[in-house]
């Protein structure tokens, strides 16, 4: 039910503010990619950080000189190792809706806004030893992100940390938190 309301909520924020955004005479669009870090955190205990990438495309639609809107479709290698040559690897959609505000100059911006992430499948791995472990993964994945970027040349550099606000399993408290670093191209 909380999944349904945040898809909700995020639904009718990018649509209340489309009227705005379709206003403006500057849409842009781009493609994106970078490095993932990604860790499981509340209940888990001893997990640490595993590198993965993020890959995918974005379109920007600019209200006003300081203030845009990004909502972006990236492929994302998420997941955490768990000690002894344990590693979980989760392949997610996601779909952020990003709000950059630029306070001073057309580069820097401070980067906040709702992901939705669709789970395409899990795996627990042991060296070559591998299980399929989706079935026991949550679905559906709620994160806030934040974030810094600078755009430049045709291109954007971001840092961004999403903060996981929904477990990953009904066991316990396991959110996906990931901080990613990444260049962006516009075309």
């Amino acid at each position: 039910m909380k999944a349904l309301k945040m898809l909700l909520f995020v639904t009718m924020l990018y649509c209340g503010h489309a009227n705005l955004f379709a206003q403006s005479n500057e849409v842009k669009g781009g493609v994106k990619g970078g490095l993932n870090i990604s860790n499981i955190g509340g209940d888990s205990e001893g997990t640490k950080s595993k590198m993965g990438i993020y890959v995918g495309g974005f379109v920007q639609f600019r209200a006003s000189n300081s203030l845009c809107i990004q909502p972006e479709l990236v492929y994302s290698m998420q997941g955490a190792s768990l000690g002894d040559g344990i590693k979980v690897k989760y392949n997610y959609i996601n779909v952020p809706v990003i709000f950059k505000l630029y306070p001073e100059s057309q580069g820097f911006n401070f980067q906040a806004g709702p992901q939705l992430g669709i789970l395409g499948g899990a795996k627990a791995t042991n060296g070559s030893d591998s299980i399929d472990i989706s079935d026991q993964v949550e679905g559906i994945d709620f994160a806030l992100a934040v974030g810094l970027g600078y755009d430049f040349n045709g291109m954007t550099l971001d840092a961004r940390y999403n903060i996981g606000l929904t477990s990953t399993s009904d066991a316990g408290s396991y959110p996906n938190n990931v901080f990613q670093l990444g260049l962006g191209v516009y075309f």
